[in-house]
């Protein structure tokens, strides 16, 4: 099999209109790791008081949010 990598032989068609339904969840989080809040958030925000362990690792809490939202959690059509 031959495989192109020029951005001229490349193209994409979305003809199922759910096919990439959540396609743009992977640049928003990149974006937001670009950004730095991960690190805004290790550097900031403790969570005190919170039991079993459920204080640990807010960034990643956060960008769990973060996914979330931009996969419209929550939200059904």
């Amino acid at each position: 099999m031959k495989s192109s990598h020029t951005a001229a032989a490349t193209f994409a068609a979305a003809d199922d209109s759910n096919l990439i339904a959540y396609g743009g969840l992977a640049a928003g989080a990149r974006l937001a790791e670009r950004c730095g809040l991960s690190g805004l958030v290790r550097d900031r925000v403790r969570l005190a008081g919170a039991a079993n362990g459920a204080g640990m690792a807010p960034d990643a809490k956060v960008m769990s949010l973060v996914a979330g939202m931009l996969a419209r959690g929550g939200q059904h059509r």
